[in-house]
């Protein structure tokens, strides 16, 4: 028989009941079938070739079998590993993905989180576009936040320690000897999402009475896919390097505006780490086949990605009285040869 065979043709082939044959084919557990059973009817529907419409079987239960992961830029080298561990996990669990990109425009997003109610995702995993997101449209959906932005406090949600790794690149700097630390950062520093960035920076500098100023700090927009914001950054550089400025060491918010310092200072010929050292955040591929290789905060993405699967799996199967989780990793300091002792004043 042709692989379109119904529920009809198995219950007529094992000669049972079509209730009984739906309870199995369909993993119904509120009603008991009893072993030998459940072996006829699997052994029938093998032979004469039924499978088993898993789509249609969860629209009538107005659910699927599918997760959303809604992220901000498909080029953004930082989601690969992460979407890889989320997939590698809800395979295990028998979900499929539906993957959203919203290029970090909010009204996008929106349509996306529309979407995810429409389609009947069973849930969805979200990195949010900016720290004001909407959320409000799914708030009957279980969903896990890629963030550890105090605005989404009353969500779930998994992320590294950035605030911990920062402050890792900034202590490694100071033992090197370094006291003009630029800080290179994607977005304003004034805005929700980078001004934390700001205020360590300040703090790390009162607390080893460092003089801070100002003229250290450079803001490039990364609201933009990844290949605009490497291209943004480098003329952003460019203009800080022209400066006779005192800056010894940059730390960079991710690899991205961390590798585009390192290409400006190759080409103006200042040498790294010789002159000036540079650390990025993130871990990305590309800094280890940069010249020289980039010293970088690794966030652990393919661990973040499979703890998000597991405990979004966990909150559609759990009772009602589910506990908001914040799971927060710790970052990792990989030393390689952009970063080095600060140079002697001849």
């Amino acid at each position: 028989m042709s692989s379109k065979a119904t529920i009809v043709d198995v219950a007529r082939e094992c000669g049972l009941s079509q209730a009984t044959v739906a309870r199995v084919l369909n993993g119904q557990k509120e009603i008991q079938v009893k072993e030998k059973t459940r072996k006829k009817v699997l052994s029938a529907a093998k032979k004469i070739g039924y499978e088993r419409n898993i789509l249609a079987a969860n629209f009538r239960r107005q659910k699927t079998k599918s997760i959303a992961i809604s992220i901000a830029d498909l080029t953004n080298p930082f989601f690969p590993e992460l979407i890889k561990g989320i997939q590698n996990k809800i395979r295990e669990y028998g979900y499929s993905i539906v993957q959203l990109n919203n290029e970090w425009n909010p009204k996008i997003e929106q349509d996306n989180f529309k979407y995810m109610i429409q389609s009947r995702v069973a849930g969805a995993i979200i990195s949010p576009s900016h720290p004001k997101a909407d959320l409000k449209v799914l708030e009957h959906l279980p969903i896990i936040l890629l963030t550890n932005s105090d605005d989404f406090s009353g969500y779930d949600t998994i992320a590294n320690d950035s605030k911990g790794g920062m402050v890792l690149a900034l202590e490694r700097l100071f033992e090197l000897g370094h006291r003009n630390i630029a800080l290179f950062t994607g977005g304003s520093m004034m805005s929700a999402g980078s001004s934390w960035r700001l205020q360590i920076m300040k703090d790390f500098c009162s607390n080893r009475n460092i003089f801070f100023s100002e003229d250290l700090c450079v803001e490039c927009d990364m609201s933009v896919s990844s290949l605009e914001s490497f291209s943004q950054a480098r003329t952003a550089m460019r203009k800080f390097l022209s400066k006779d400025t005192p800056a010894t060491a940059i730390f960079a918010s991710n690899d991205i505006l961390a590798l585009a310092a390192l290409h400006v200072a190759n080409e103006k010929g200042i040498k790294v780490p010789d002159e000036l050292s540079i650390i990025g955040m993130d871990g990305i591929l590309s800094g280890e086949i940069s010249y020289p290789t980039l010293t970088t905060v690794e966030k652990n993405r393919s661990q973040i990605g499979s703890l998000a699967a597991k405990s979004l799996i966990e909150k559609i199967e759990a009772p009602v009285e589910w506990q908001t989780k914040k799971i927060i990793l710790p970052c990792k300091l990989i030393e390689r040869g952009s970063s080095g002792p600060v140079r002697e004043k001849k």
